[in-house]
């Protein structure tokens, strides 16, 4: 499944009156957003450490919930929508009485709290921290009841599954994990990509949505994680997902700003929307009409009607590759990199250095691009091996302290094909077929 050219509307109803309503109240980036199914509470978190609880559609907050010591990195609502649940930098994880605007129950954990969810029918809630933790919770009594380590792996995303019960969770090496309730413990770790993931969310019943650093959102088919399909369009890293409430839509939202809504039945952008200067950090679809809520770095929060910006052609298909390239396996493995590297001669820098004339240069030698100094002074020079090694033990291991993203590439037959279609596309007169890729 691949994005196609953009639609010329975008068809999801609005609530209220048709126009983007901006919110603001905080003092820094908001990190995190939580909505009642029906639209009629919106929680937002934030950086400068304070909630505010909003009624959509009043441009003033309801009320301002202080608690934390550090900024409010998670957020996630109870079904009732009378009680929340923060986690932020400060290792402080708070279950909020919305209506009284206080604390019922404080934990402090070890680390930093990255990730929360809360059952949707079930008493029960989960935490992610930054030392590689997973804390299960009793969301009656306050009482943690069992933390469980990753071996190595820090979460980056929790997500419920509503009929099993079981929690999934993602980690900054590209992996999912499953923990069962009773008794508590971790399944076995699945590879599910290269990649760090940065969120997760549930497209439909058996079909589970995931965003990672490479710009890619995977569509995966429960309970097996077969790989259903791919939503390619971004540019930058994905940091947030949200499914319209019914399902058959879905909106990203990445690290330079950009918003694209995707149709999911026919696996296309409908609409890009660029509505913050610097990362979308979260998304929340919200009410039975279902309206679309923005977090931004800009410390707005931001609603979005119908048919407003105009639709960008950011997105168009000259971006994908050419039939014959697409049925190439190294072409198709080229995907995930095509949102920082360009192949052709006058593709240039994007927020990786171009890949043209790649084999035999030196590392960190691309003119005007700002190298990392750990892989300016690595004394590496790309050839077939080199390249290799890279993705068979990453990055963080072959070019420590460098600023390429975290990324494996376990297939020696996959690197085998993408090295062999980068040597080609990458010479001088190659033919590279991902302009501006």
């Amino acid at each position: 499944m691949r994005s196609l050219p953009l639609a010329l509307a975008l068809l999801f109803g609005l609530s209220g009156p048709v126009g983007g309503q901006e919110l603001r109240g905080h003092g820094g980036p908001v990190r995190a957003l939580a909505a009642t199914a029906d639209g009629t509470l919106l929680l937002s978190g934030s950086f400068d450490t304070s909630l505010i609880a909003w009624r959509p559609g009043e441009a003033a907050a309801l009320r301002v919930l202080r608690g934390h010591d550090g900024g409010v990195n998670a957020l996630a609502l109870d079904p009732s929508g009378q009680h929340a649940l923060s986690g932020g930098e400060d290792g402080r994880l708070i279950l909020w009485d919305l209506e009284a605007a206080t604390p019922r129950f404080r934990l402090e954990l070890a680390a930093k709290v990255v990730a929360v969810a809360v059952h949707p029918s079930r008493a029960s809630a989960a935490a992610g921290t930054g030392d590689g933790a997973i804390h299960l919770l009793d969301l009656a009594t306050g009482e943690r009841r069992a933390k469980l380590l990753l071996e190595g792996a820090r979460p980056t995303a929790l997500l419920f599954l509503p009929e099993e019960g079981e929690l999934l969770v993602a980690d900054h090496l590209g992996g999912l994990w499953s923990v069962e309730d009773e008794p508590a413990r971790l399944r076995e770790r699945r590879p599910a990509t290269g990649f760090a993931i940065t969120d997760l969310a549930l497209a439909s019943p058996r079909t589970l949505a995931l965003s990672a650093i490479d710009g890619t959102i995977r569509l995966l088919v429960l309970p097996g994680l077969e790989l259903r399909g791919e939503l390619v369009g971004h540019e930058a890293p994905v940091l947030a997902l949200s499914v319209a409430p019914g399902g058959g839509r879905l909106a990203s939202g990445d690290l330079k700003g950009r918003i694209v809504l995707w149709s999911l039945p026919e696996g296309r952008a409908e609409r890009v929307l660029e509505p913050h200067a610097g990362p979308v950090w979260d998304l929340a679809f919200a009410g039975p009409r279902p309206t679309l809520w923005s977090a931004g770095n800009d410390a707005v929060v931001r609603r979005w009607a119908e048919g407003e910006p105009e639709v960008s052609p950011s997105l168009a298909a000259s971006n994908a590759p050419s039939a014959a390239e697409e049925s190439e396996r190294g072409a198709r493995l080229f995907r995930s990199c095509r949102a920082c590297h360009t192949l052709e001669a006058d593709g240039g820098n994007r927020a990786g250095p171009t890949l043209f004339r790649l084999f035999g240069r030196p590392a960190g030698s691309v003119p005007g691009y700002p190298y990392s100094e750990a892989l300016a002074r690595s004394g590496i020079v790309w050839t077939e091996e080199t390249v290799d090694r890279l993705f068979a033990l990453g990055p963080e291991t072959f070019t420590p302290g460098s600023k390429m993203p975290l990324q494996r590439m376990p297939d020696a037959g996959d690197r085998a094909a993408l090295i062999a279609y980068l040597k080609r596309v990458t010479a001088p007169g190659g033919g590279a077929g991902e302009k501006g890729g």
